[in-house]
């Protein structure tokens, strides 16, 4: 990606998705573990739709549906190659240009709110909180635990992978035929094929030819008034 200007649109858009994303994310976080929300972990959870879905906290220390949890001081890990990544993504949209594309800039602004989200719990509490619960009792499916930010930092991801696979726009066909050789030839050789097409234009009326002929002659025989003057 070659360096450029950003414009101003694309950076209002990259941080009303980082920080609109990451303040929804942080709202339902303090909604659900405060007072009037389900509490801590290990308080009854909240049934949304039964057997499906349920409001069920959790405190994850590990990455995306608790991988590497029981690394020690995995947390602060995951702090800092959070920041490390938020500090490639500004680098890579705003220095390197790459926010000239707003699907881009888009995609990597939900990374950026997920990323800020999580970050600030793992800074504040030493943990994630998480407390969306998908199952799927029938047929014995039973997702991890998440929450906004991890929804934010999936989209954004699949954002990506789909702008990867995206078809490249095929080139323009080039002329064809005459067309093709006339768009090449340089100036002085359009103007000899322009006379060219005039010789072989359609010859005129003989007659009209004649009539002009004996037209130019009649008045070169006639004298003019100031030639009979000075006379």
């Amino acid at each position: 990606m070659s360096q450029g200007h950003v414009p101003r649109s694309r950076i209002v858009l990259f941080w009303a998705i980082a920080f609109g994303g990451a303040l929804f994310d942080l709202t339902t976080k303090a909604l659900i573990f405060g007072k009037n929300g389900v509490g801590d972990p290990g308080k009854p959870a909240w049934s949304i739709i039964p057997g499906v879905l349920e409001l069920r906290t959790s405190h994850n220390q590990g990455a995306l549906w608790g991988l590497g949890s029981s690394i020690r001081g995995s947390s602060t890990i995951f702090a800092a190659l959070s920041i490390i990544a938020a500090v490639a993504i500004c680098y890579w949209l705003f220095v390197r240009g790459a926010a000239a594309d707003w699907r881009l800039t888009a995609s990597l602004g939900l990374i950026m709110a997920g990323a800020l989200g999580n970050c600030y719990d793992r800074l504040m509490f030493g943990y994630v909180r998480d407390f969306v619960h998908f199952h799927v009792d029938p047929i014995g499916f039973d997702c991890a635990i998440f929450n906004f930010a991890d929804n934010m930092l999936i989209a954004g991801a699949l954002t990506l992978v789909l702008y990867a696979l995206r078809p490249e726009k095929a080139p323009s066909p080039e002329p064809q035929g005459p067309a093709a050789a006339a768009s090449y030839l340089p100036a002085n050789d359009a103007s000899a094929e322009n006379s060219l097409s005039c010789e072989h234009a359609k010859p005129a009326d003989p007659d009209s030819v004649a009539g002009t002929i004996r037209s130019r002659g009649a008045h070169s025989a006639a004298p003019s008034s100031h030639s009979v003057g000075s006379v």
